[in-house]
């Protein structure tokens, strides 16, 4: 059975993550762990390394919403002539999609979620 510790070990492996410490990455790991087995198939392999990888991804989403909240974080800095700066709604909807393709590819372990068609 896939751990938090197995998805810690991933997600810490990501390179804009290494700043961060064992207690702000194990709980967004708990999280994405969580968020996978709640959506798992009964059929599915409990030691899938796509269950690790999906969970990784999603406790990545999760750890970032959690650093929207450093505002210092997305200021802009000038250095020589040069300036860099952050931007926070383009990083948002980055994740978002890298969320998506995560759960896109682990539609062989996850449950399908129906289908809801909505007229005019």
């Amino acid at each position: 059975m896939i751990s938090v510790n197995d998805v810690y070990t991933l997600l810490s492996s990501y390179s804009d993550v290494e700043d961060a410490t064992e207690e702000q990455l194990l709980p967004c790991c708990q999280d994405g762990l969580n968020w996978v087995l709640k959506r798992l198939r009964e059929t599915a392999d409990e030691d899938d390394p796509l269950i690790t990888e999906t969970a990784a991804a999603i406790a990545h989403f999760y750890f970032f919403v959690r650093r929207l909240t450093e505002m210092d974080k997305y200021e802009s800095y000038k250095v020589g002539d040069m300036t860099i700066s952050q931007n926070p709604q383009k990083q948002y909807l980055t994740e978002k999609e890298l969320r998506h393709q995560a759960i896109a590819n682990a539609a062989p372990i996850l449950k399908d979620g129906g289908f809801y068609f909505r007229g005019n």
